[in-house]
């Protein structure tokens, strides 16, 4: 999710390979609330706007189903209700996390005010330093999907730095953006 003060919220999906290859993209035009909208839904309307909305209309128009979802936005979590595939937020360990609508999911000896499920042991995160300079968050309600969850990350991080895609989705909406004046783009490659 991209937030700007001239056109307000974008959304990207990327569904990619194991390799990082890109297999669809989709990308919306841009979502402006309105001053009322902002005062009606208060500190709802994130979660309403970015995970209901944006995020569910990104799921509706793919055409794949991905194994696993990667967020960068608590508030995209909203839509895991919606989706078949497991669904983690994906944050940089120095960014604060948010605990009200996620459970964080932590080394066993990392301070945390959030509710804290083991995210592997001592050697599972040797073996991938990789999950070093990242916090991982599941949905409310999903800690079920925690041990397909982290399976599912460790391959994907063998092949593919895991916040790298994320910055190709903001590349492509910029350019999107560019090139089509604000008009919606969706494209499957």
């Amino acid at each position: 999710m991209i937030e700007s003060a001239e056109h307000g919220y974008f959304g990207g999906y990327l569904i990619i390979s194991a390799l990082g290859r890109p297999i669809e993209f989709h990308c919306t035009a841009p979502v402006r609330p309105s001053r009322a909208q902002r005062i009606l839904y208060g500190p709802t309307l994130e979660p309403f706007l970015l995970g209901e909305q944006i995020a569910g209309t990104l799921l509706q128009v793919a055409k794949l189903t991905p194994s696993l979802i990667l967020a960068n936005s608590d508030a995209a979590l909203h839509v895991r209700s919606r989706s078949k595939s497991p669904m983690v937020l994906l944050r940089p360990k120095a960014e604060p996390v948010s605990t009200r609508n996620a459970h964080e999911i932590a080394a066993p000896d990392r301070a945390s005010t959030a509710p804290v499920t083991p995210v592997a042991s001592c050697v599972e995160q040797a073996e991938n330093p990789a999950f070093d300079a990242y916090a991982f968050q599941l949905p409310v309600g999903y800690d079920s999907d925690h041990d397909q969850v982290m399976s599912l990350l460790k391959e994907l991080a063998r092949n593919v730095t895991l916040d790298e895609p994320f910055g190709r989705i903001e590349e492509a909406i910029r350019e999107a953006q560019r090139v089509g004046g604000g008009e919606q783009h969706e494209q499957a490659a």
